[in-house]
């Protein structure tokens, strides 16, 4: 009977000992979310940044701008 009583408190100890850990684990888990939803936000500035960047290198402005009409007439007066 003895054995029976020590083998039903190891087994509640291990199953409040495994509560704790899950309780732990889901706390790590949803934090884990919070950072990862945090770096995809950050991720995704990052990459309209970069096209952003890319698309002004592809066509760079190096003229002021002006009309088509105001180039025309200083083309024509040359």
């Amino acid at each position: 009977m003895t054995q029976v009583m020590d083998m039903m408190r190891t087994l509640q100890e291990n199953v409040a000992a495994s509560g704790s850990e899950q309780e732990r684990m889901h706390e790590a888990l949803v934090a884990s979310q919070a950072r990862n939803e945090e770096l995809n936000r950050i991720n995704e500035e990052l990459r309209k940044d970069l096209q952003e960047r890319e698309e002004r290198a592809a066509f760079p402005c190096h003229f002021p701008r002006r009309s088509w009409t105001q180039w025309s007439l200083q083309i024509r007066w040359r």
